[in-house]
């Protein structure tokens, strides 16, 4: 319960999401009801190498709803990222 407690301190990640210098995929399904899909839309939008894949059809588990869609996104990433 410590370590549970010590990790729900708050962070400043949110105000340091552009000092991110890699590459990031952001993937979510436009049905999502855990995370909307406008959270990961502005999230992608904050962080300054964010490449964004919304997965129609698809909830919070894009992965498991449409993992041809996912497999797709994610090999075009990494493709991608390492020319």
């Amino acid at each position: 319960m410590w370590e549970f407690t010590l990790a729900s301190q708050p962070t400043r990640l949110p105000e340091r999401l552009g000092e991110i210098a890699l590459p990031v995929l952001v993937i979510t399904g436009d049905n999502d009801r855990i995370v909307p899909a406008e959270q990961s839309v502005r999230l992608a939008g904050e962080l300054p190498q964010a490449e964004l894949v919304v997965i129609p059809q698809a909830g919070h588990v894009p992965h498991e709803e449409k993992p041809d869609l996912f497999l797709n996104a994610l090999e075009k990433f990494v493709y991608t990222i390492n020319k």
